[in-house]
C-alpha cells in the first residue's frame, strides 16, 4: 500500500471541544455520586426501621456496609443499635454486620461514634465499638464526654442514660475528673448517687474523701446503700476522717467506732 494512502492522523481538539468532553465527564461523574447518595440514603431508611422486613433490612446494612465513605455510612450504621428485635439471635447479628461496616474506618469513625454516645441513651453497642476502635483510654474519653450533668429529674432516659455510664467508670482511674461527679452525689436518682459513690470509693483517693464522709451522719432510708457502702471503704481504707466530731458519740452504728486516729474501726476487730 503507498504512503499516500495511509489514513492522516486526527487533529487535535480544538479547547471547546475539550471542555466539552471534560464536562460530559463531569456529569457522568456526579451523577454516579448521585446514584450511590441516593443507594446510600434509602438504605439508611431501611437500617433504621425496626418495621422493615428483615431481609430488606439485612440488604440495606449489607450496602452501608460495602460503602467507601465513612461520612455517610457510619452515621446511618449507628442509628442500629437504636432499637432491638424480638429475635435476639437476628438482633444480634444484625448489629455484629453493622459494627463490622464501622470498624472497618478505624480512627476515621471515631469521631462519630464519640458524638453518636453522646447523643443516644443506648450506649452498650457504641462503648463496644469504641473498644474495638481504640484503647481503654479512648472508650474512657467517650464515656466522660458521653455523661450529662444538666438536669434530667424529668428525663428518665438520661438518668438511666447517666446511670449506665457511671457503673462504666467503676472500671477506670479518673483522676481530677472524679471530683466533678460529686453533682452526681445529690442526684434525685438513688441508683446515680449509688454508682457515683461506688465510683469515687474505687478511686481510693484522700481527696474524695470530704465529698462521701456526709453520707456515715445520713440515716435515711434513700441513701442506705450509700452509707452501708461508705462505712465498709472507710472501715477497710482506713480513711481519715475530717469531721470526726459531727458523729455522736463516736459510734456510727452500734458496733463501728472512731478511733484515736480518726479512723474507723469495728469494735471487737481493732485495738
Amino acid at each position: 500500500m503507498g504512503s499516500s494512502s495511509r489514513p492522516k492522523p486526527g487533529r487535535p481538539p480544538t479547547q471547546t471541544e475539550r471542555e466539552l468532553f471534560l464536562g460530559i465527564i463531569e456529569k457522568f461523574k456526579a451523577w454516579r455520586q448521585s446514584q450511590r447518595e441516593g443507594k446510600i440514603s434509602r438504605a439508611a431508611k431501611t437500617a433504621k426501621n425496626p418495621k422493615a422486613i428483615r431481609e430488606d433490612r439485612w440488604a440495606a446494612l449489607e450496602v452501608l456496609v460495602d460503602a467507601d465513605d465513612p461520612a455517610h455510612s457510619v452515621p446511618a450504621l449507628l442509628q442500629r443499635f437504636e432499637f432491638s428485635l424480638e429475635n435476639g439471635i437476628a438482633d444480634a447479628k444484625e448489629k455484629e454486620l453493622a459494627v463490622s461496616g464501622i470498624t472497618k474506618f478505624g480512627d476515621k469513625a471515631v469521631p462519630m461514634v464519640m458524638e453518636h454516645l453522646v447523643t443516644t441513651t443506648r450506649i452498650a453497642w457504641p462503648i463496644k465499638i469504641l473498644r474495638a476502635l481504640g484503647s481503654e483510654p479512648l472508650v474512657l474519653d467517650g464515656l466522660k464526654k458521653a455523661l450529662n450533668f444538666g438536669e434530667t429529674t424529668f428525663d428518665q432516659a438520661q438518668t438511666d442514660k447517666n446511670y449506665d455510664l457511671l457503673c462504666h467508670l467503676i472500671e477506670h482511674k479518673l483522676g481530677s475528673f472524679a471530683r466533678d461527679l460529686r453533682r452526681f452525689l445529690e442526684d434525685p436518682d438513688e441508683r446515680v448517687r449509688f454508682a457515683a459513690a461506688e465510683v469515687m470509693i474505687e478511686q481510693n483517693d484522700s481527696d474524695l474523701v470530704p465529698m462521701l464522709e456526709g453520707f456515715l451522719m445520713d440515716p435515711t432510708v434513700e441513701n442506705i446503700r450509700i452509707r452501708q457502702a461508705v462505712l465498709r471503704a472507710f472501715v477497710e481504707r482506713q480513711w481519715t476522717l475530717t469531721q470526726p466530731e459531727r458523729i455522736p458519740n463516736g459510734e456510727v452504728i452500734p458496733g463501728v467506732y472512731v478511733t484515736g486516729a480518726k479512723t474507723l474501726a469495728v469494735r471487737g476487730q481493732h485495738s
